[in-house]
């Protein structure tokens, strides 16, 4: 394979341009292409021409713009080639309006250079090591592995080290996201979902405009972040172990259901919500941990086919000490608690669906009709039908 071919295989692969810069023209191109602002010093002939004569065969040079956008240079058979740009990290329009403010830059705006840079692959930098090395290797058949060094035009030298400007960037960014991971939790601790939203926004809002890099698994891994944050502003809040891991392991299970980044973060407002609405309903019952355990359990699983014993096995307490403990700190049984949920739900179907009486019961839990119409009159001093008749959609 010739290196024209190699280099258009390869862009085609992995989606990052591959430049042969053998003519001026070619190097032209390559700098009106690619230059967004004179803050990226590599983008002028003589410093590119430095670049390209600084080449040898053993070695890759990598360039890294301000904006965090990166190229790599490599000598191919005594040709020129150029693999970028590309992006090692998704930056937020968030964190692109602290890296400019960093930089001085005010003549560009944050979305301006984040939809520029959403037009560019992200990979690791170990990828796009491999991949240049494999393309020369195919062409010239030397498999050694070429290392790379980091290119600095303003020096037109070449340097190892981190910029300290750079590493100041990074702090700054980094205790941006520790003070919002820290408002996430407090937001969720005190149960103000608007906060913890807020919060949230800033360290998960989606980039709308990336194309590729921010898949399904990244936004996996980025829920099971946000999950982790948000249980420990949960265990700060108080709120009993049951509650929080059921909380949270239907979370996964829905992120791990979840077809598309949108879902997920939807995914994401939801547990939010519930957290919020949990806790805040916690601090005001001033339940024990083992009452509010129960109500949780019964809110959410009233659907299903419950027994006392199943519920008293779940909290790890006996049916005795369950049932008085719960009538003590709210006035009634857990059973009469969880027909009060079963009638009240059933209520709203009844109002608001044509569902069949025999279908409404099943669906709160009751498979005995005649038990679901004793419940439900208890409740309403009437039956189902009668309740569908007088307050039903006409």
């Amino acid at each position: 394979m010739n290196l024209y071919d190699a280099c258009r295989f390869l862009e085609n692969l992995e989606l990052i341009p591959v430049h042969i810069l053998d003519s001026e023209s070619a190097v032209s191109e390559f700098i009106s292409k690619y230059r967004i602002h004179p803050a990226q010093l590599l983008f002028s002939k003589s410093e590119i021409d430095y670049l390209l004569t600084s080449l040898n065969d053993s070695e890759f040079l990598l360039y890294e713009d301000p904006f965090h956008i990166k190229f790599l240079f490599g000598k191919c058979m005594d040709t020129p080639v150029a693999y970028g740009p590309y992006c090692t990290e998704l930056l937020s329009t968030e964190e692109i309006t602290i890296l400019l403010s960093h930089l001085k830059i005010r003549d560009l705006s944050a979305e301006d250079l984040a939809r520029q840079r959403s037009r560019y692959t992200v990979k690791p930098l170990q990828n796009v090591h491999y991949h240049l090395n494999i393309l020369f290797s195919e062409v010239t058949g030397d498999t050694a592995i070429r290392n790379v060094r980091t290119y600095a035009p303003s020096q037109s030298s070449v340097v190892m080290d981190e910029p300290s400007d750079k590493k100041e960037l990074r702090t700054q960014l980094v205790r941006e996201h520790y003070t919002n991971e820290k408002r996430l939790m407090d937001a969720v601790k005190k149960g103000d979902f608007t906060e913890a939203l807020d919060a949230w926004h800033f360290l998960h809002k989606a980039v709308s405009y990336t194309k590729i890099g921010h898949t399904l698994e990244t936004a996996r891994v980025s829920a099971g972040i946000t999950r982790t944050l948000i249980r420990i502003g949960a265990v700060n809040a108080g709120l009993p172990a049951e509650i929080n891991d059921r909380i949270s392991g239907t979370s996964s299970m829905n992120i791990t259901k979840a077809r598309s980044i949108d879902s997920i973060y939807a995914e994401h407002e939801r547990l939010i919500r519930e957290y919020c609405d949990t806790i805040k309903t916690y601090h005001d019952n001033k339940f024990s941990s083992t009452v509010q355990s129960l109500i949780y359990l019964l809110e959410n699983d009233y659907h299903k086919s419950l027994t006392l014993d199943e519920l008293a096995s779940e909290l790890n307490i006996s049916s005795s000490t369950l049932i008085h403990q719960f009538k003590k700190e709210t006035g009634t049984t857990p059973m009469a608690y969880l027909n009060h949920i079963r009638a009240t739900k059933a209520a709203d179907l009844l109002r608001q669906t044509d569902t069949s009486v025999q279908e409404v019961a099943a669906s709160v839990g009751i498979l005995d009709s005649n038990y679901f119409v004793k419940c439900f009159r208890k409740e309403y001093d009437m039956t189902p039908s009668a309740y569908r008749k007088k307050f039903g959609a006409s």
